[in-house]
């Protein structure tokens, strides 16, 4: 086998390994959702539809337009809104243009996710920030959460986040840095792309 062949191996591992773990969130929030019979499962159900058709016939590739992977977090993050209303405090900000830029496809959604999956408990003081901030050379993301204590209905713990740095560091070396701190109060990731 040759290393071509094994770098394409590993990225078709890694890729098919998160595609259910995002249905399987989204479609676990819906479900929450729908419990409340909330008048927003409608809205839901199109930012579900959006993100699907996105992992359908964008994911695959090995790059895709920044301007729909950012699209897809948006949808993402507004969907984790919709389900959790007033129980967390959300900051969520764009800066820069993703015109003409490629990436990664779903590289940046699992260090997301994780901050909603540790990081929201409706008993607790939940906060979440996520920064974009796009420059004419690279993409800088950061995210910060307050840990929480995990409730009932809090999904087990995945592998996006190892998952992501394998990708990264397969699809992106030496033209990334990533940073986690891990707190006993805080969970925080940096993380710098090369996008030229």
């Amino acid at each position: 086998i040759t290393e071509e062949e094994k770098l394409n191996t590993q990225l078709s591992y890694l890729k098919g390994q998160i595609n259910p773990q995002f249905l399987f969130n989204t479609l676990n929030s819906i479900y929450y959702l729908s419990i409340e019979k909330s008048e927003k499962t409608p809205d839901a159900m199109i930012r579900l539809s959006n993100m699907m058709r996105f992992v359908i016939s964008e994911a695959n590739d090995d790059y895709v337009s920044l301007t729909k992977e950012i699209s897809y977090v948006t949808n993402f993050i507004e969907l984790q809104k919709l389900r959790l209303g007033n129980t967390a405090t959300l900051y969520y900000k764009i800066a820069g243009t993703t015109v003409e830029k490629k990436i990664a496809p779903l590289i940046l959604i699992p260090f997301i996710e994780n901050a909603f999956k540790h990081g929201v408990n409706p008993e607790e003081n939940s906060s979440i920030t996520i920064n974009i901030e796009i420059n004419d050379r690279d993409l800088q993301l950061r995210v910060e959460n307050k840990k929480v204590k995990k409730n009932k209905f809090q999904v087990k713990s995945g592998l996006g986040v190892p998952h992501a740095r394998k990708r990264l560091d397969l699809l992106y070396p030496r033209k990334h840095e990533l940073t986690i701190t891990d707190s006993p109060t805080d969970y925080v990731v940096n993380l710098i792309i090369d996008l030229q």
